[in-house]
């Protein structure tokens, strides 16, 4: 008797365990001994799962002690097509197929949500099969009214048959993953009654995720999640970070429920608005990183969060609708007699480095004496000013170098377009910041400041405010990593634009101009 009861208990364990993982039986004929993959869609991506070899009869099984992750899931087979099937409760069935025929052999035993799934599936090819038909047809009959106007009746007929069979697979089955799934790809509906475009846009907005649960991880699981949200950021709403920011902590939070579909949206969203083109797409990868990826990227590695730290705390000094940060600055002088003066200077310069590199005084010592033989020429600079102290309706600042190809074809192009479009006059003011300030190799340090020099000098860009203060920290503060980079600021100093084209500065600035005129 004990070891009966002992039996029972081990089969009882064994199933209890077996019964929390997952069983499903294949049997694909045509491709016996053939490799078949079990994978699941997730996002954009097909993402395997386990991987079976069929026996000579086309059978195998797919089984583990832990349940599948409910979603569309999907099987993989050698000639490289695969047909999709759900996964939720229900996690131990069989499923036959043909190679020959999938979309009309394939079938399920022991689960009944994708016997519907598969019927669903079917009468939508058949539905699209009929309404491309006659779409051809509509075409062949142009000129022919009387047939257009009975193909438009039929077609009108097709889509109100799919929407009360759509209707009744959802009534008929509120429980199923597959209706979730069903309803999450269509559209929001705006009343006939909101006639006005405006309050369509904001019916449509608010209602855009009614039948889309965001915190339903099943739904990542699936080809259509990452795109749903997607369009909703980039086509829904309107691309300024106030509108933005908002609504991508809305989509964090939910997605909070779960912890692959919170790790999939922050590393999403973080790595969309990283990437992105949009100029003030900035403002939300900084939000992103400041409230959440720092905080609870956990899977990341310290050095790269670490890095992030820093870098996060830069740009938030630099960011679209952010008061420029103050630069200290020494002038060229618009007299060129001046300039030459300086240039001569140069000479001088270069030999004092020169001697001190030569020198047997430790390497901290050489580069204190360098940067003090650098702060008497600097001094030289006779005017001294600040960006807060300039007072212009626009200012840009272009961050350069003449030792930067790009740098010199481009400064002289603004240079020309400014002047062209008399900017002076509308009290747009222009002023370049020269970066070089590498006092490691003195030869080429001394050798570029010429350059810049003598540039200003040859393209007279004596309009300009052409400033430079090696000890100032602009590039901290305005992220500077390359050259030439551009800021637009208001009268105010705001940030109004940055890393644009002087082609589209000067656009923005005549675009406002003209707005103002109206008014």
């Amino acid at each position: 008797m004990k070891k009966i009861l002992f039996s029972m208990i081990i089969v009882f364990c064994r199933l209890s365990v077996f019964a929390q993982g997952y069983k499903i039986d294949v049997y694909i004929k045509n491709i016996p001994g053939q490799e078949v993959i079990l994978g699941h869609h997730l996002a954009s991506q097909l993402l395997p799962d386990d991987t079976i070899i069929l026996d000579a009869k086309g059978h195998g099984v797919f089984k583990n002690n832990k349940a599948l992750p409910g979603g569309m899931y999907f099987l993989f087979l050698p000639n490289k097509s695969f047909f999709d099937f759900l996964i939720d409760k229900d996690q131990f069935f069989s499923v036959t197929a043909d190679t020959s025929d999938y979309d009309n052999t394939v079938s399920f035993k022991g689960c009944e949500e994708n016997t519907r799934f598969q019927v669903y599936k079917k009468y939508l090819d058949g539905v699209g099969k009929k309404r491309k038909q006659l779409l051809e047809d509509r075409k062949k009959f142009k000129d022919d009214k009387k047939k257009i106007a009975e193909i438009d009746t039929q077609l009108k007929k097709i889509g109100e048959d799919s929407e009360v069979y759509f209707q009744k697979t959802v009534n008929e089955n509120p429980n199923d993953f597959f209706v979730k799934f069903l309803k999450a790809t269509r559209r929001v509906e705006i009343p006939k009654t909101i006639t006005d475009r405006k309050q369509q846009y904001f019916y449509y907005r608010h209602h855009y995720f009614d039948n889309f649960d965001i915190s339903d991880p099943r739904l990542l699981r699936t080809p259509i999640y990452e795109n749903y949200i997607d369009t909703y950021l980039d086509k829904v709403l309107m691309q300024n970070p106030d509108t933005l920011i908002p609504e991508v902590d809305m989509l964090i939070e939910k997605s909070k429920s779960n912890d692959e579909l919170f790790r999939y949206m922050l590393v999403h969203l973080f790595n969309k608005y990283a990437s992105s083109q949009i100029m003030t797409s900035e403002n939300v990868y900084v939000h992103i990183a400041d409230k959440y990826y720092i905080n609870d990227a956990t899977w990341s590695d310290p050095k790269f969060i670490s890095d992030l730290k820093k870098k996060i705390k830069n740009r938030k000094k630099c960011l679209i609708g952010a008061t420029a940060q103050n630069i200290d600055f020494n002038e060229v002088p618009s007299d060129t007699s001046k300039i030459n003066t300086l240039l001569s200077e140069i000479r001088n310069v270069k030999t004092s480095g020169l001697k001190i590199e030569k020198s047997t005084a430790d390497s901290i010592i050489k580069y204190n004496l360098k940067v003090e033989v650098l702060k008497e020429y600097f001094d030289k600079f006779a005017v001294t000013s600040s960006l807060n102290e300039v007072q212009a309706k626009y200012t840009i600042l272009w961050f350069w170098t003449p030792d930067c190809s790009h740098c010199r074809k481009e400064t002289p192009l603004f240079h020309d377009l400014y002047v062209k479009k008399k900017l002076k006059d509308d009290n747009v003011k222009v002023i370049t910041i020269f970066l070089q300030k590498d006092i490691t190799d003195w030869k080429r340090f001394t050798q570029v400041t010429k350059e810049w020099l003598e540039f200003i000098k040859k393209h007279q860009m004596t309009d300009w405010t052409n400033a430079w203060n090696p000890f100032d920290p602009f590039r901290i503060n305005y992220d500077i990593h390359s050259s030439p980079v551009l800021y637009l600021l208001d009268q105010n100093k705001k940030i109004i634009a940055k890393r644009i084209g002087y082609e589209q500065a000067i656009e923005i600035i005549e675009a406002q101009l003209k707005a103002e005129e109206k008014k």
